[in-house]
């Protein structure tokens, strides 16, 4: 992202991608810059996946449901398009993300790492990436 501003988009499906490409700048800066908050990065890419996967939906003419849980928007996803199958190991890794890397409620102890917070902010980037290509091609192709 560069440092001028973004245009907000008109396009609700588009406005979701600008938010899910938001919370995934923010998971990348934090991953680079935390000193030890693994949390951050964790909960930001989960954030973007599922404003990601919402965007898609809204793309391909669906609503979005208004729930959180990642599985269940990826089964939605799937329905539209079953390459998003790929996916499945990345939605259950980012989905313990939605609880766990915001409330301490029942952790004991802190467990998140910086290779998991990597791996979280990498998986995000891949869907992200994935379905901002869709996205494109859906526009090229004069479906949006």
């Amino acid at each position: 992202m560069s440092d001028q501003p973004r245009e907000y988009p008109p396009e609700f499906y588009a406005r979701l991608l600008f938010y899910a490409e938001a919370d995934l700048w923010n998971a990348e800066q934090s991953l680079q810059q935390t000193s030890g908050f693994w949390h951050i990065p964790c909960f930001a890419a989960r954030e973007s996946a599922e404003k990601t996967l919402k965007a898609f939906l809204e793309a391909a003419g669906k609503s979005a449901p208004t729930l959180h849980g990642l599985s269940k928007l990826l089964q939605d996803c799937m329905a539209v398009d079953k390459e998003f199958g790929r996916f499945q190991l990345h939605v259950k890794r980012l989905a313990r993300y939605q609880t766990d890397a915001r409330y301490p409620d029942e952790a004991k102890e802190y467990d998140f790492t910086a290779e998991e917070a990597t791996e979280a902010v990498r998986l995000a980037r891949e869907l992200f990436d994935t379905v901002r290509d869709k996205i494109e091609r859906r526009k090229r192709d004069g479906l949006l």
